[in-house]
């Protein structure tokens, strides 16, 4: 009996023993399964709302150096060559709020989609004209003191302050024509792209239709007005870029979204690398706050 019981111990023990093997094994096995599990709903539904939110459009042309494909000679700008050339790319985030100055990508239904800078928004009054032999741009922004803003203070200064620069004002000048126009004993010479895009109307309006869409400062300048829901956009390149100087404001709704970030040299590995950076930055922004 005593050697009946000990058997009998020893046989329970070994196969509590390989019950609590099996148990621990089923056990992390599902919690395995259960995490891949979880990781791919996260990750579906992380590419989900990536995807519906954010995309990569590819960048081609001149028209926004030096701040996007610098790596296009400068030999090549004008030619048709060079509008097909495609190095790098911007990734778009189609929910955030678009800024002035951000880099934006249109989508409208005369073009393929146009990536420029937003430069104006509704509200804001804008001008190009020479300024001491070069064009500048001008800018009075919504709710200013017109009384109060000199032409001085509107001249834009694009040289990298505001974290952007145009390509060359020596050659943007150099390649286009102007159109001089006087308003009240003032002469001023405009481009005449954006001159007959926008001012040239100006002398066949009532005074009421004035008033509603220009300003002129007591210097003589003539500014349009941007309207409300719409944007004002030029690339970069001002000597080689179509923008709103020709085409007119740009509807909002056309906006797809603001760039976020760019990719240089643009192929799949780079791609990837710049999202992981991108996210990485914005993680550690969100645990440094």
């Amino acid at each position: 009996m005593k050697n009946f019981d000990r058997d009998f111990i020893q046989y329970s023990k070994k196969k509590d023993k390989n019950e609590t093997q099996n148990i621990a094994l089923y056990l992390s096995t599902h919690i395995t399964l259960y995490i891949i599990l979880l990781f791919f709903l996260i990750f579906f539904a992380w590419y989900t709302v990536f995807v519906t939110t954010h995309r990569f459009y590819a960048v081609s042309g001149v028209s926004m150096e030096p701040t996007l494909n610098i790596e296009i000679p400068e030999e090549k700008f004008g030619t048709d060559e060079a509008r097909k050339i495609t190095h790098d790319a911007v990734y778009i985030d189609k929910m955030a709020k678009v800024r002035i100055f951000d880099v934006v990508v249109i989508e409208w239904p005369y073009e393929d989609s146009i990536i420029k800078r937003v430069v104006a928004r509704g509200g804001d009054y804008v001008t190009i004209a020479k300024v001491d032999g070069q064009y500048r741009y001008f800018r009075i922004p919504k709710g200013t003191n017109l009384e109060e803003f000199t032409d001085a203070q509107a001249i834009v200064d694009e040289t990298g302050s505001l974290g952007y620069k145009i390509y060359d004002y020596a050659q943007w000048t150099e390649l286009l024509d102007q159109i001089e126009i006087n308003i009240n004993d003032h002469t001023h010479a405009y481009e005449e792209a954006f001159y007959n895009t926008f001012l040239k109307e100006y002398h066949s309006l009532t005074n009421q239709e004035k008033a509603d869409k220009f300003y002129i400062s007591p210097e003589g300048l003539l500014y349009v007005k941007v309207p409300e829901g719409q944007v004002f956009c030029m690339g970069d390149n001002r000597a080689f870029s179509t923008d709103s100087r020709k085409h007119g404001f740009f509807d909002e709704k056309d906006v797809v979204g603001r760039t976020e970030f760019v990719v240089r040299n643009y192929n799949f590995v780079n791609r990837i690398v710049e999202v992981v950076k991108f996210y990485f930055s914005e993680v550690e922004k969100f645990f440094a706050r």
